[in-house]
C-alpha cells in the first residue's frame, strides 16, 4: 500500500463531452431540448461545474452559459462558453422556438427556480422531466470514466488498509476515521461524496464500532451511526472502540470526482462465532450477486436472489437491517454520485455493460454490531470485475 499515485487535475476531452450529449439527444423524443442546471450534470455534459447552465437541443450544438466563473469555465470546458445574462433574456439567447418543449432535471431543480424559469420562457413553453434519461445515460461509463473509477478504488484500498496499523483499544471512532481520510486526501480524494437524492449527504465514509454501527439514521444506507452532531447524524462519533467488537469501515474513494465504494470489517481480537458466521454468509451473498451482474439481467431478479440467499442461509431478519428498517437495496451504481443507476433493489433496472455497481450485503444486529462486505464491480460483456481489491475476510488486529 506504499504505491505512489499519479495525481492530476483531469479535464474532459471534447470527444467525451460530444458522446454524452449525443446519447442524451437520442433519448429526447419530441422534446425541443433540455436545460441543465445541476452542477454534477452540468459538469458531466459540459466539462465544467462552474455556476450556469447548458442547453442541449434535440438536434444541433449545445449552448454553455456561465455566470461564475466564466474565465475558469473557459479553461475547463472544451465547449465554447458564453456569459449567462438575466433569465429574462434566456429565451432569446437560446433562440427557443414558440411552443418549445423543454426537459428539466425536475428531481433536483428547486421549485422557486422552476417558477422563475417558467415565467422567463413564457406560457407557450412546456416543461418535462428529463432526469431519468440523464441518470440512464450517466449509468453507462466510458473507458475514460472507468479509468478514473479504477484510481478511486486504488485510493480507497490504500485508505482502508491503514486501519490495520492504527486501530488501538480505547481510541475514538473519529480518530481512526481520520487516518483513513487523511490517507485518501493526500492521494487525490476531493474530500466530498456527492449524493443526488434530496436531503441526503455523506461524509467520506462510515467508521463505527460495536452497537454504534447498528444505530439507524436518516441516511439512505444500511448503516447509520450516531455521528458527531444531530445535524449530521451519521458516521463516526466519539465512542471508544473496544476489544472483541466489529469495526465497520465503509468509505467512498474518489478521484477527479469519480467514486468507488468499499466496506471491510476489522476487530481487535476475535468476534463472536455468531458474527463471524454472519460475515461468511455476507461473503456468499456478494459472490452470488456478482455472478449475476451481466448485461441483460434485471435488478429486481438480482435483488430477489439476494433475499432468497439471505433466507436460505438463515439471515433474512438481519440482511440489510432489521425487519421494518431494511435498506431496501443491496447494491447501487456509482460514478460522479454515490446513488447512481442501476439500483440493485425491487425495481426494473436492466444491467448494462460498463455499469459500475457497489454490492453491499451487510448483517445488522441491533445492540451488537454490523458485519458484511461491500465491493465495487465493473460489469463486462460476460461478467463482473471487482475493482476494490482488499482481502474480504475480517481483519483481526
Amino acid at each position: 500500500m506504499n504505491k505512489v499515485y499519479k495525481m492530476e487535475y483531469v479535464l474532459h476531452p471534447r470527444s467525451e463531452i460530444d458522446s454524452r450529449i449525443c446519447k442524451l439527444q437520442d433519448r429526447m423524443g419530441d422534446l425541443t431540448g433540455a436545460i441543465i442546471f445541476e452542477s454534477t450534470d452540468l459538469g458531466y455534459f459540459s466539462g465544467t461545474a462552474q455556476e450556469g447552465l447548458i442547453y442541449i437541443p434535440r438536434d444541433g450544438q449545445p449552448t454553455l452559459m456561465i455566470r461564475k466563473s466564466q474565465e475558469r469555465a473557459e479553461q475547463e470546458s472544451p465547449l465554447p462558453v458564453q456569459p449567462q445574462r438575466s433569465l429574462k433574456s434566456l429565451k432569446r439567447d437560446l433562440d427557443l422556438p414558440a411552443g418549445a418543449r423543454i426537459g428539466l432535471e425536475l428531481d433536483v431543480l428547486p421549485y422557486n427556480n422552476y417558477l422563475r424559469l417558467e415565467k422567463a420562457l413564457g406560457e407557450d413553453t412546456s416543461f418535462f422531466d428529463i432526469s431519468e434519461s440523464i441518470k440512464q445515460v450517466r449509468s453507462v461509463k466510458s473507458d475514460f470514466e472507468v479509468r478514473l473509477i479504477r484510481e478511486a478504488a486504488r485510493i480507497l484500498d490504500a485508505g482502508i488498509a491503514t486501519v490495520a496499523d492504527n486501530l488501538k483499544e480505547g481510541m475514538r471512532e473519529v480518530d481512526l476515521a481520520v487516518s483513513v481520510e487523511s490517507t485518501m486526501r493526500v492521494l487525490g480524494h476531493q474530500g466530498k461524496v456527492s449524493f443526488r437524492r434530496f436531503n441526503q449527504n455523506l461524509p467520506m465514509g462510515h467508521l463505527m464500532a460495536g452497537p454504534g454501527a447498528a444505530l439507524p439514521s436518516y441516511v439512505s444506507s444500511p448503516t447509520g451511526g450516531k455521528g458527531m452532531s444531530l445535524f449530521f447524524a451519521q458516521g463516526p462519533g466519539f465512542a471508544k472502540i473496544k476489544r472483541g467488537e466489529s469495526v465497520l469501515v465503509d468509505f467512498a474513494g474518489c478521484y477527479n470526482g469519480y467514486i468507488a465504494d468499499e466496506t471491510r470489517i476489522f476487530c481487535l481480537g476475535k468476534l463472536s462465532a455468531k458474527l463471524e458466521d454472519a460475515h461468511q454468509a455476507a461473503l456468499q451473498i456478494e459472490e452470488a450477486i456478482a455472478d449475476q451482474l451481466r448485461p441483460g439481467k434485471v435488478s429486481r431478479e438480482i435483488w430477489s436472489l439476494s433475499e432468497s440467499e439471505g433466507a436460505r442461509l438463515g439471515y433474512q431478519d438481519f440482511l440489510g437491517g432489521p425487519p421494518g428498517g431494511k435498506a431496501g437495496f443491496v447494491g447501487h451504481g456509482v460514478g460522479l454520485q454515490i446513488d447512481e443507476y442501476p439500483v440493485i433493489g425491487p425495481m426494473d433496472h436492466e444491467i448494462a455493460e460498463n455499469n459500475v455497481v457497489a454490492v453491499e450485503p451487510k448483517m445488522i444486529y441491533l445492540n451488537e454490531g454490523v458485519v458484511g462486505i461491500e465491493d465495487t464491480f465493473l460489469v463486462g460483456e460476460t461478467g463482473a470485475e471487482r475493482l476494490t481489491r482488499l482481502p474480504q475476510e475480517i481483519w483481526r488486529v
